[in-house]
């Protein structure tokens, strides 16, 4: 599946999510998985991001191997 396609899958099991925060960091994620747990954990705090997003931008880079 393409990260599109894991995006759509997570909006799906996760509604409340930020549409707009999930897309944009998944599409920039690196293949540093350490580094996407730090960034995801700081942007989670700097944007007060729901739990629904945070949940479905952990689900796609859980997908694509790039989550820790």
């Amino acid at each position: 599946m393409t990260t599109d396609e894991h995006i759509q899958v997570a909006m799906k099991k996760f509604p409340k999510a930020k549409r707009i925060a999930v897309e944009n960091f998944c599409w920039s994620a690196p293949d540093d998985k350490f580094a996407n747990r730090v960034n995801l954990g700081e942007d989670t705090r700097m944007y007060s991001w729901n739990s629904h997003t945070v949940n479905a931008i952990e689900y796609v880079l859980g997908k694509e191997g790039k989550i820790q």
